[in-house]
């Protein structure tokens, strides 16, 4: 479960607002991004390959992570170091800390680019990057305004892509960013191992996607 919260974290936005030297990072403006692992078999929609929407609030910089079934979410709260898994259908949720390693992705503390282009992903102008992120290498395009549309490991060992397929510009309502009223709070210390339980139907706990680099 670490892991796919890492992959989908670094999707998001690496670094603050403004990296030294480097491009926008980090959406500066609401907005939701629909990605897919990869290029979607010819005859299947975006609704039914594999794709996960990730939901950014620019002012506040929280990430909410939805899987392809809709049974469970996750909102990551960078400036809280705070991980929360929400279950609709139990209504229950788990907090845990961020991973640190996907901590410092944000923070971009290890990280440089090196422009090589431009391109047009779901419609959406961006430019091209060679990156390097914690000593991992791979590809990125990014829009002028810092949001990711593209991601390509070059690691011969994840040699995997992810890209998006639909960008929509718009208000996401504080309230999606939140935990729902009344939800309970599962304690992970009484769960088998210690580790909450992933969020059925191929949601944010099952497994991930992998196309950026520095994971």
């Amino acid at each position: 479960m670490r892991q796919k919260f890492l992959m989908l974290a670094l999707l998001a936005a690496a670094a603050p607002a403004l990296a030294e030297d480097g491009p926008l990072i980090r959406p500066q403006r609401d907005v939701a991004v629909a990605y897919s692992q990869g290029a979607i078999p010819q005859g299947q929609t975006t609704e039914s390959g594999k794709v996960v929407t990730m939901r950014f609030a620019g002012k506040t910089g929280r990430i909410r992570i939805e899987g392809p079934i809709a049974r469970g979410y996750a909102i990551v709260d960078i400036d809280a170091a705070r991980m929360t898994m929400v279950m609709p259908e139990q209504h229950m949720y788990v907090e845990q800390p961020a991973d640190p390693a996907m901590l410092a992705m944000f923070q971009a503390k290890n990280a440089s680019f090196r422009k090589t282009g431009s391109d047009t992903v779901a419609g959406v102008a961006c430019t091209t990057y060679d990156a390097v992120i914690n000593d991992r290498k791979g590809q990125i395009c990014l829009t002028g305004d810092g949001v990711l549309l593209r991601a390509k490991s070059a690691d011969p060992d994840r040699n995997r892509e992810l890209e998006a397929v639909t960008v929509t510009y718009a208000d996401q309502p504080a309230s999606l960013f939140e935990i729902p009223a009344g939800f309970q709070k599962l304690d992970v210390t009484a769960t088998p191992h210690g580790m909450p339980p992933g969020p059925p139907g191929g949601g944010p706990g099952g497994n991930a996607p992998d196309g950026q680099p520095g994971r």
